[in-house]
């Protein structure tokens, strides 16, 4: 017998806010198209210090400043979408360095705060990104990866106490981005305290295949992604970035990785992301609803379904 969809599917903010779209209006569109979950980045100081020194993220404008009146206010948002509208926060997405030790207890704290805020959403999850990548830091040693999975532990065991898990997610331009660097990532974390977020269209980037990844470390994820990208080898630097697009217009393997995870019996969440569409957000959202729903053949809440 066939085994069913467990999982519910969700969506990801990045193409409004990354955009500097307003997220209110953006939460109502989710929740209107049938979405129960949303994620969004935390968009702390920390965060946006590390993706401006570490990420080619291209030509930037001058940083602002992230007061805790803004951040507060975002969280006040959000907050106002689960209340009125009814669609949930399932996950705040942070970058932390976690390799210097000068600045890791202040990362360290910043998460600890940030999964309380997630607890009190009811939010099981807590995704990071982040570590200085290869290009930067140059060939990483097996005490670099014993600090950072180190790290990743603390702060994995903090947020369990909360009921909120930590994730890893392998990310362009950061300590794990190849198959060879999550490998020997996952032989060194200690996956009781914190799992792995699986982002298919960062690994195809890399030439590695997300389908075999997911299969290999089905134990251990706890949150996925679900994006697409149109890989162009030729694409350096920020290029690499504008290549993720709608589901299915890519060159992921979303069915296999789908298979993966229905044959495992996932019940965890799957969020679809796109960063900056090159249509509108809307419009992105609706391809990859019709991807997912038509051509998939999933469900974005199995449980209603059902």
């Amino acid at each position: 017998m066939k085994k069913e969809q467990l999982f519910s599917i969700g969506y990801h903010l990045n193409s409004w806010d990354l955009a500097g779209l307003p997220i209110k209006p953006a939460l109502e569109f989710l929740k209107g198209q049938g979405f129960e979950w949303f994620e969004i980045l935390a968009w702390n100081s920390l965060s946006d210090v590390f993706a401006r020194k570490y990420m080619d993220l291209g030509p930037q404008e001058p940083a602002e400043v992230i007061t805790d009146t803004t951040f507060l206010r975002r969280m006040a948002t959000l907050s106002q979408g689960q209340r009125e509208q009814g669609i949930r926060l399932s996950s705040l997405y942070c970058n932390g360095t976690f390799t210097d030790p000068k600045m890791w207890p202040w990362e360290r704290d910043a998460f600890e705060a940030i999964a309380r805020i997630l607890a009190g959403f009811g939010a099981p999850v807590l995704v990071m990104g982040g570590g200085p990548s290869e290009a930067i830091a140059g060939k990483h040693t097996a005490d670099d990866y014993k600090t950072f999975c180190r790290s990743l532990e603390e702060i994995g065991r903090i947020t369990k106490e909360f009921g909120v898990e930590t994730v890893y997610h392998p990310h362009l331009d950061t300590f794990v981005e190849t198959r060879e660097q999550l490998d020997r990532m996952m032989d060194e974390l200690d996956t009781n305290c914190a799992g792995l977020c699986i982002d298919p269209a960062h690994l195809v980037q890399t030439n590695s295949d997300p389908v075999d990844a997911t299969k290999t470390y089905i134990e251990a994820i706890r949150y996925m992604h679900f994006k697409d990208s149109a890989v162009d080898p030729t694409l350096k630097g920020f290029d690499r970035y504008a290549a993720f697009c709608e589901l299915g217009a890519g060159v992921v393997d979303l069915k296999g990785l789908a298979d993966v995870l229905i044959e495992a019996e996932y019940d965890g969440l799957a969020i679809i992301e796109l960063d900056v569409s090159q249509k509108t957000a809307e419009q992105s959202t609706i391809e990859s609803i019709a991807y997912v729903t038509e051509e998939l053949g999933l469900s974005l809440n199995p449980a209603k379904a059902g």
